[in-house]
């Protein structure tokens, strides 16, 4: 037989938890002690430092692709950046398949966006215009990666929905954390 727990353990042991989970995802990142790095993230001002790449292929084109894979790298994004050369890329991964949007707050560069699911098939592209705080949202509930490029890439390089992306490790949740 199960004893119940006290209400009074039960509820202090879950605001405990929850408590826990918040303290796990930061919205803003904070420089270590002892340090002058600025404080960066969506409200910050601030571009985030170039994050770890990875090598995407899509057909006959590479791209030299940051990783955004945490929740305050998502969050920020390209946001406040200058610059983006022209086979580089912005890669978000997400822990689950759902349906997502990305806006242009605080972006300059115009960007095309593939949404991608599980497989590494892009589903779709849109373009984003910068400075539009209007979402665009995806179809499809089963997005895994969103993919930023400079606008125009994808149509110049001849990419569709359907294509595949592949890295030099498979697809990409062989190489990526959000998987």
């Amino acid at each position: 037989m199960i004893d119940r727990l006290n209400p009074t353990l039960g509820q202090a042991l879950g605001l405990a938890a929850m408590l826990f989970t918040m303290a796990c995802e930061k919205e803003i990142t904070k420089p270590t002690p002892g340090t002058n790095a600025p404080m960066v993230g969506p409200n910050s001002g601030k571009a985030q430092p170039k994050l770890a790449t990875i090598q995407l292929f899509l057909g006959a084109a590479e791209l030299e692709t940051e990783v955004a894979d945490e929740n305050h790298e998502r969050m920020t994004g390209m946001m406040h950046r200058t610059e983006m050369g022209e086979n580089e890329a912005m890669l978000f991964a997400f822990p689950y398949p759902h349906q997502t949007g990305f806006y242009m707050k605080n972006t300059t560069i115009p960007l095309s966006i593939a949404y991608i699911d599980r497989e590494s098939r892009i589903v779709e592209i849109h373009n984003l215009q910068p400075g539009n705080t209007n979402t665009v949202k995806s179809r499809s509930r089963q997005i895994m990666y969103a993919l930023e490029v400079n606008q125009g890439w994808f149509a110049k390089n001849g990419i569709k929905p359907g294509n595949i992306i592949s890295t030099d490790k498979g697809p990409l949740s062989s190489a990526v954390r959000g998987r």
